[in-house]
């Protein structure tokens, strides 16, 4: 029985010691940075923030007066005074408002306008680039065969010949070309019997191409803040 009784005092007696030791422990703020503003005084700020500022006391009375020097804003944490509700605003160095939710939006539209235009750019990747060498030699006229000749020379009445290529594995006349009327520069690609190649493929990525940039456009267009 008194065994019984020690061994519950001792239990009750370590009990009360960690509660203690619990206690004990110190308390961890948390102190958060305010985004580079630091305190400032109303006569250290230039006059036009100064009388931004003093316009607004006779509605409100000033909390805490900050400025971010990088940022090169006065941020003013505002009490109304008839019902104690708080406001923040923030003036630039003019002493204008600055409304930061707006200057968000503004930064998102200028840079989906930038990606409008540049999707809006032509898609170069899909056509012939006519520097481009894809196993074409340079070749005079006379080599080629009379039919080839003879288309070659059809097309001389609109367009001035630059340079002649023939490709032998393809077995395809690359001819460039610019127009005598407005100086544009036009591919033509004849087989041997002297046909005109149509593009036909590279039409479809082009047009393929055209239906993803306008797909693009539209996706970022809907992405735009509403005003």
């Amino acid at each position: 029985m008194i065994l019984s009784i020690a061994v519950i005092a001792g239990m009750f007696l370590m009990t009360n010691l960690n509660v203690a030791t619990a206690s004990e422990k110190p308390s961890i703020s948390i102190v958060t940075e305010d985004d580079g503003f630091v305190e400032v005084r109303l006569q250290d700020l230039n006059e036009n923030i100064q009388a931004s500022i003093n316009a607004l006391t006779s509605e409100y009375d000033v909390q805490t007066l900050k400025y971010n020097e990088e940022k090169k804003l006065t941020k003013v944490v505002l009490i109304k005074k008839d019902d104690q509700s708080t406001k923040k605003v923030y003036f630039n160095e003019n002493g204008e408002k600055i409304e930061k939710d707006n200057d968000a939006n503004q930064n998102v539209e200028r840079e989906s306008i930038q990606q409008i235009e540049q999707i809006q750019q032509p898609p170069f990747a899909v056509l012939d680039d006519p520097n481009q060498n894809d196993g074409f030699v340079e070749v005079k006229l006379e080599d080629l065969n009379e039919n080839v000749q003879s288309a070659i020379r059809e097309i001389g009445n609109t367009y001035d010949i630059s340079t002649i290529t023939y490709s032998s594995d393809k077995k395809i006349t690359k001819v460039i070309s610019k127009n005598k009327a407005d100086q544009t520069e036009k591919v033509f690609k004849f087989d041997d019997e002297g046909k005109e190649l149509q593009h036909k493929a590279k039409d479809k990525e082009f047009e393929k191409a055209q239906e993803q940039r306008e797909e693009q456009i539209e996706n970022i267009e809907t992405q735009l803040p509403l005003w």
